[in-house]
């Protein structure tokens, strides 16, 4: 299954809505922090929004964790 599949599967579960970009970003919001995350680029990074730096090699379900609960 594809990073992006696998996420939009885990955000409905969690009721989270998924944004997709044309440059290959995809934003996760709905919930306790909105969270940016490149899947396909080499280290694959997610930002919480307003955080100084990002999680690098992140998997959609740490994506899904950082947006809920704000750790991955």
């Amino acid at each position: 299954m594809s990073a992006i599949k696998e996420l939009k599967k885990l955000a409905r579960e969690a009721e989270l809505e998924v944004i997709e970009y044309p440059d290959g970003r995809v934003l996760v919001i709905g919930g306790l922090v909105n969270v940016h995350w490149w899947p396909n680029s080499k280290r694959m990074t997610a930002y919480a929004e307003g955080a100084s730096s990002g999680r690098q090699y992140s998997t959609a379900k740490n994506v899904i964790n950082l947006a809920t609960e704000g750790t991955p």
